[in-house]
């Protein structure tokens, strides 16, 4: 299927997985069943997806949706993958990609923001950069938080991004020249449309609700890549947040409308209820999650946001401008959701959703189980095409998603007995246990002055990162720290300074892509197991007596698939990963994580590090 790109894609080379992924999906595409491919890295899955759902949707005259987690990957395809491919097919097709509406500037909120200058309070960094953005407003054709020459603080950004509480999707008093509703209009005549999970979501939702496509037009195929995110992003989605500083659209609103003494009283009334939150969280009443209803009194906060609704609904009746009726609509919109989560977390009715408290003191909600949303909502409706580096074993994704779909596995291009080597050390200590992150520290000492750098250092936990990033500064190694700069500008600075150690967790055991010597030792500290007091395992423990071997076990396997996959990336990688954790050669569940790793030469002694990689 992909034999003609080498004539008009300059270096194109054909690969045996490659093919095989690209005949699969034309197959699903064409019989109209669902289909899904784990594609280790080198593949080439973008092409392997991509072709064959262009000419579906050239030749039945329909369109393709192509999910991401991450809008990296998004903005290659856009901008890469896809102009590549629109050389090779001989009938032209138009291709577009679409953001979350919290990527577009929103021509209203600016506006108000300019009347409302004097009263808002900025730093001198934060009033330099609304400056800029209120020109850029001005030029800006796309309005796109990315096409800005600097990446802006939260505090500014917040306050002029479109939010969707703010927008319904269908309409706008700016409608001519509102860039979220311009980006959707441009869809209509595409035929893949590129976008993330959560906006995907969105227009599930909305479509729901009103039974019609909103922010979406129609489509007959969705490709999931980074489909081993699908469940936990769902799960996220559907849930809901609320927090201290939730009330602040609110409080801005009242405040706009001059309601100064109801403003008050939301704000009082928002603080006594959440400091009532935190001293239950802070009892020995509370144990990972929230169980029942009652464990503070909401009835203050939601008869002030009851009565700002009402203030509200009567200043619209009285107004006789469209554009201020429209704005009032809009905050109206924002208090009806705030009643709506806080009635949610009050009742907490839904036994598939887990509730609990964060640290911060936010009341947090997640779906347990998936699998009934997206069976109804995606796979019921559309052919799905799930792609990814670590999907299999498939049983999970089968339970999480409710699918029950076509199952293959492309072959590597890479040749890992030759190219990685797989070190578990000799630990004194277990996880957790007094004394193992010193005996970390020393290992991570000898592997940063072995190889003076070329390191990567993947951590479970904040705790554990920052005492091991803390302990090497004194090796002389120059170590970036995930937190100090944005990912991106430490990922490039790692990239192109040979001599550093990067030390990081959470979003960087995954989309990290440093072929080369640059990444020459991939250092993991333990298994990633979801912390024993995590309220979705608690729930799901309490529902499934089975939930470790069942959830827990092969999710920590699927994150450390993810992790070890940082090393290898082109076929003249070489490299070793280094996990201190000893349970991979004692305990029972070991073998099932070493299965799942490339196959690779295991060693006990650090030492063999500089003998591999000075061979």
């Amino acid at each position: 299927m992909l034999s003609g790109l080498a004539e008009t894609i300059p270096g194109f080379e054909e690969r045996t997985g490659q093919n095989q992924m690209a005949t699969a999906v034309e197959k699903a595409l064409r019989e109209e069943e669902h289909l899904a491919v784990e594609a280790p890295c080198g593949v080439g899955k973008t092409f392997a997806y991509l072709l064959p759902a262009i000419r579906h949707a050239i030749e039945n005259d329909t369109r393709v949706i192509v999910c991401t987690a991450n809008i990296a990957l998004q903005e290659q395809i856009i901008s890469k993958d896809l102009p590549a491919l629109a050389k090779a097919v001989q009938k032209p097709f138009r291709y577009e990609l679409i953001k979350g509406i919290g990527n577009y500037l929103c021509l209203d909120r600016a506006q108000d923001l300019r009347h409302e200058e004097g009263r808002v309070t900025f730093d001198r960094h934060e009033k330099a950069q609304w400056k800029k953005i209120s020109r850029w407003a001005e030029e800006t054709r796309s309005g796109d938080v990315s096409d800005l020459p600097f990446e802006p603080a939260q505090g500014v950004w917040g306050r002029v991004k479109g939010i969707a509480e703010f927008c319904t999707g269908i309409e706008c008093h700016h409608f001519d020249d509102c860039f979220a509703m311009e980006a959707r209009r441009r869809l209509r005549d595409a035929r893949i449309i590129v976008t993330n999970y959560h906006l995907f979501f969105a227009h599930l939702r909305l479509k729901a609700a009103a039974k019609k496509d909103v922010i979406l037009p129609s489509y007959s195929a969705v490709i999931c890549d980074e489909a081993h995110e699908l469940a936990d992003i769902t799960r996220e989605f559907f849930g809901l947040r609320l927090g201290p500083s939730s009330i602040y659209p609110l409080l801005r609103g009242a405040n706009h409308y001059q309601l100064g003494q109801l403003s008050d009283r939301l704000k009082t009334a928002s603080r006594a209820f959440f400091d009532e939150v935190d001293a239950f969280a802070r009892s020995d009443s509370y144990k990972n999650r929230l169980r029942t209803p009652g464990y503070a009194d909401g009835e203050a906060l939601a008869e002030a946001v009851s009565e700002y609704r009402g203030l509200l609904s009567n200043l619209r009746k009285g107004c006789g401008g469209d554009r201020e009726v429209d704005k009032i609509r809009k905050h109206d919109n924002v208090a009806e959701a705030y009643e709506e989560t806080l009635s949610e977390f009050l009742r907490m009715p839904d036994e598939n959703m887990v509730y609990w408290i964060q640290r911060n003191g936010g009341l947090s909600s997640r779906l347990i189980d998936p699998s009934e949303i997206l069976k109804s909502s995606l796979f019921d409706q559309c052919t799905v095409i799930m792609t990814s580096a670590t999907l299999a074993p498939f049983d999970l994704l089968q339970r999480e998603t409710g699918a029950t779909p076509v199952e293959m596995t492309t072959e590597s291009p890479f040749h890992f007995p030759e190219q990685a080597q797989l070190i578990i050390p000799h630990m004194r200590n277990r996880p957790g246990a007094p004394g193992y992150l010193e005996e970390i520290n020393e290992g991570i000492h000898y592997i940063l002055k072995s190889l003076r750098g070329r390191t990567m250092c993947l951590f479970t936990s904040y705790r554990n990162l920052d005492a091991c990033a803390q302990a090497a500064e004194s090796t002389g190694i120059r170590i970036l720290r995930q937190g100090d700069k944005p990912r991106t500008k430490l990922l490039e600075e790692f990239r192109t300074d040979p001599s550093s150690a990067l030390f990081a967790t959470a979003s960087f055991w995954q989309g990290v892509d440093i072929p080369g010597e640059a990444l020459s030792c991939l250092v993991i500290d333990k298994l990633p197991f979801l912390p024993p007091n995590d309220p979705l395992l608690d729930a799901l423990q309490e529902k499934d007596p089975r939930a470790f071997l069942n959830f827990s076990l092969p999710k920590a396997v699927l994150a450390l698939r993810q992790g070890f996959g940082r090393l290898i990336r082109s076929k003249t990688d070489r490299g070793v990963v280094v996990i201190f954790d000893h349970r991979l050669l004692s305990a029972r569940y070991g073998r099932d994580f070493l299965r799942a790793l490339p196959p690779c030469l295991v060693h006990r002694n650090l030492e063999e590090l500089e003998n591999f990689i000075s061979a």
